[in-house]
């Protein structure tokens, strides 16, 4: 998985959430953030066998804030 990709939790209390990855760490668990809950600059630590792929590395870099990851999310979410 890459930074960018589009992703839904299938395991713990945010099951079913929309995330995007925006980093990866050192012992191979995803930095995932929404928006709201979980910002760019607190993301949350997620172990990738728990999430499920939507849309690999669709997000562009313009995603620098919250409020745009936020909106994007909400907007992928009702496309689907």
């Amino acid at each position: 998985m890459c930074i960018g990709t589009v992703v839904q939790s299938k395991a713990g209390r945010d099951r079913y959430r929309l995330y995007i990855i925006v980093g990866v760490t050192e012992d191979g668990r995803a930095l995932i953030a929404n928006g709201r809950l979980h910002t760019l600059a607190k993301p949350k630590k997620k172990n990738l066998r728990h999430l499920t792929v939507l849309a690999q590395g669709e997000v562009q870099t313009c995603l620098d804030t919250d409020d745009a990851v936020y909106t994007y999310l909400q907007d992928f979410e009702n496309r689907a």
